[in-house]
């Protein structure tokens, strides 16, 4: 599911997309654009339910996001079939019925807010979907002269009409703790001035493997853009989509990284060629943008009254892809945990200065919290040590969270996706 935060807006910028087949540049105009709506809408060729999210624009000082509640929101396809929406969470509209874009049909985008306001967008054609022809990883060196691995592409021929296209990917990984243990610690008492020991901690066996073995991912956060109009032949070959140093931890033990492919129309790719010009995110939710670039939305009720947002028929093409570190770099030293695991630590128990008036049963007046126990609470530490823990009393030796608990960098539930 795809989030979306605000954008932060004080001043926008106003974007004159040309609606031909070339692409122009634009020409800027500031305008105060906080708290108009924000649109964010894609529909592709698949089968599912498509979202829409949609937002006001806030002030730069206000943190809080502004979701668009209780709008009404449709989507109508040229032959008189329309597809209605409903609010799953706040701003957040999800289609009632599971479809999926059709090759050379017209499709347009609805709203109407509470506030007795109606929006719509231009009629857009659903492009012809091009397949990714190819995907694969390629040890190279980048431009800042980065040893690592590059994620590229070919799509083959394209015929002789330009096409253009747009990426994100979905990266996952497996994560091992360095120094997982099968003992854990148990705190017993951790109130001050108690009957008998003050403070108490213990070692237990651990009931399962959980921490062991985690699953990173991450999602792309930039804008990918590729197009042929200025290729000779027509076609897209070795394009890189992600690069990943070779010292990043991610590539440790099992990457994987899906690819998808959006083939766009020429207005939709020149909106994103703005948007890229002054944004370092590819969703207008995602990051601070300076400026505001108009779409392809517009208000049926105010032609004054201004969009932020791009409602995008895009035929979309995905592929995934599987590597071990050994694949590409045989024989050499693995990246290093993101965590120090070197150094053991050996936090007190019973704190300096800990004091209680009337003996054990009392009052605690001196320093009356134990730096393990509060650190355990916290998850900030894991048991360690190469005692037998049928022994264990101290010294408490301990390490980071993550060096024995990968949940803290990945989840424990495998992705169903995922093959070793």
């Amino acid at each position: 599911m795809r989030r979306f935060k605000i954008h932060t807006i004080v001043t926008c910028v106003a974007l004159l997309l040309a609606m031909c087949s070339c692409i122009e540049a634009f020409e800027a105009e500031t305008q105060d654009f906080a708290g108009v709506l924000v649109v964010d809408a894609r529909l592709t060729n698949e089968e599912k339910q498509h979202q829409v999210f949609l937002s006001r624009a806030r002030p730069f000082e206000q943190d809080t996001i502004i979701p668009e509640r209780n709008a009404v929101v449709s989507i109508i396809e040229d032959s008189g079939t329309t597809y209605q929406f409903e609010e799953s969470a706040p701003g957040h509209y999800v289609s009632t019925s599971v479809f999926g874009a059709k090759t050379g049909e017209n499709y347009q985008l609805k709203i109407s807010t509470s506030d007795g306001e109606s929006y719509a967008s231009t009629a857009e054609t659903m492009p012809e979907n091009v397949p990714i022809a190819n995907l694969e990883l390629k040890r190279e060196t980048n431009d800042f002269g980065e040893d690592g691995v590059a994620v590229v592409l070919d799509n083959g021929s394209l015929g002789n009409q330009p096409r253009y296209f747009r990426y994100d990917y979905e990266e996952a990984y497996r994560i091992e703790a360095p120094n997982w243990d099968p003992f854990r610690f148990k705190i017993i008492d951790s109130i001050a001035c108690t009957d008998g020991d003050a403070f108490e901690v213990i070692a237990e066996p651990k009931q399962s493997l959980k921490g062991r073995i985690c699953y990173g991912k991450r999602s792309s956060t930039r804008i990918i853009l590729a197009s042929t109009s200025n290729l000779q032949n027509n076609d897209i070959t070795n394009f890189e989509v992600q690069f990943v140093n070779r010292e990043n931890y991610i590539l440790t033990h099992r990457y994987s990284i899906k690819v998808n492919q959006y083939t766009q129309s020429v207005d939709a790719h020149s909106y994103y060629q703005g948007l890229e010009a002054f944004s370092v995110s590819e969703s207008v939710f995602s990051e601070t943008q300076p400026g505001f670039l108009s779409g392809n939305i517009f208000s049926e009720t105010d032609s004054e009254r201004n969009v932020i947002g791009y409602f995008e028929t895009a035929a979309i093409s995905s592929r995934r892809i599987f590597f071990d570190y050994e694949d590409l770099f045989p024989e050499e030293p693995l990246p290093e945990y993101p965590v120090n695991c070197e150094t053991l630590g050996n936090p007190r128990l019973i704190p300096q200065g800990y004091h209680c008036t009337m003996g054990s049963s009392g009052v605690c007046d001196g320093n009356c919290e134990s730096p393990l126990i509060s650190q355990i609470q916290a998850n900030l530490i894991v048991f360690a040590s190469d005692k037998d823990p049928v022994d264990f009393i101290s010294p408490f030796l301990t390490l980071p969270f993550a060096c024995g608990d990968c949940t803290l960098l990945g989840s424990a539930i495998k992705p169903e996706f995922w093959i070793d």
